[in-house]
């Protein structure tokens, strides 16, 4: 699924999939509101199983950073950075999982 198309009773909306996910929650919020609305339960399927793509790759990329991160002496540079790659993927991967769970948690409403 490349984009995502939610037609309500004013208008429309088209979200690119890979650029909007993982977003903030307040975003998240008002997008699976319309999401759980209108779209079908197809639709829906279809994008949380996307979207549990992008989170097992965030969390298999956490877990290569961490590895490289333990493998490299203690106040290394290298250390440092690996860290730092660990916890910005970590942000995105629990960010994607509260997207996962606001979209997964409602029904037509």
């Amino acid at each position: 699924m490349e984009r995502l198309r939610i037609e309500y009773g004013t208008g429309c909306m088209e979200l690119n999939v890979e650029a909007f996910f993982p977003c903030r929650m307040p975003a998240m919020r008002k997008v699976a509101r319309l999401i759980n609305s209108y779209c079908s339960d197809e639709a829906r399927e279809e994008l949380l199983s996307e979207l549990r793509e992008l989170a097992d790759g965030y969390k298999a990329l956490c877990d290569m950073y961490r590895e490289t991160e333990e493998a490299l002496p203690a106040d290394s540079p290298e250390r440092r950075h690996w860290r730092a790659q660990f916890n910005k993927t970590e942000v995105l991967r629990r960010r994607m999982e509260g997207n996962i769970r606001l979209i997964s948690g409602g029904g037509k409403g």
